[in-house]
């Protein structure tokens, strides 16, 4: 009982620590403590704590990391490891959702950036749909697809049910050419003509289909480079 007492004592104190002054004065242990007390209620966590730390060296890698790095290290089975990465992809929207409020693609650069945040330094092929309001402010995305997009299985539904919840007043479609140039292929265009219809039919605007490769960043709707980054690649 006094053990757990000690334990709850901590766990109190942490909170309030994290309530009332946040996480940035907290010791990377500590804040991987933390987060391990939503996944571990009843337990003591620190050296759990000290152990992810050793072996990832930050909350960032811990999270990234895949299920089975996360299960070497002792204390973390097939539950936690997936805990912890769930944690880590609600970490990431929140993230989405706050950067979103401020972007607005009013612009090549403002377009660019955005895109190459996103996308620029993924190392497999990912498809976007990024939903837009009328003033071209960003309002949330979807991943259509991880992978090549020659063998993208376009799902009508799932589309039609991402637009209508966003209301968007447009959409701009976006992948990324990882290790290639950014001139598109014959599978972007065959893809881009299964998704267009589907966005035209709910009554809202194809803007432009954006990817972003090696070379820079270039708009397939309007056939042009928006972005160089080495001209003599091109």
């Amino acid at each position: 009982m006094e053990k757990k007492s000690i334990h709850e004592g901590h766990r109190g104190r942490l909170m309030n620590t994290v309530f009332e002054i946040g996480l940035d004065n907290l010791s990377d242990i500590q804040v991987v403590e933390f987060m391990l007390f939503y996944i571990f209620p009843r337990s003591d966590v620190n050296p759990l704590a000290h152990r992810l730390i050793d072996k990832f060296g930050n909350l960032s890698n811990i999270i990234d990391a895949n299920v089975n790095d996360l299960k070497t290290v002792d204390g973390i089975g097939d539950r936690a490891a997936k805990a912890i990465i769930c944690l880590g992809r609600l970490f990431d929207k929140v993230s989405d959702y706050r950067a979103q409020r401020n972007v607005q693609l009013v612009d090549r650069n403002a377009i660019a950036d955005y895109f190459e945040e996103l996308m620029r330094f993924q190392s497999s092929e990912r498809l976007y749909l990024v939903a837009v309001d009328h003033s071209c402010r960003v309002v949330n995305k979807y991943m259509v697809a991880k992978g090549s997009v020659k063998n993208v299985a376009i799902n009508p539904t799932e589309i039609a049910n991402f637009i209508l919840s966003t209301k968007a007043a447009g959409i701009i479609i976006a992948h990324n050419h990882p290790s290639g140039r950014c001139k598109p292929s014959q599978a972007d265009i065959s893809a881009t003509d299964k998704i267009v219809p589907l966005i035209e039919n709910l009554g809202t605007a194809y803007l432009e289909h954006i990817i972003v490769g090696d070379d820079g960043v270039y708009a397939m709707k309007a056939d042009e480079m928006i972005r160089v980054y080495d001209k003599d690649f091109i």
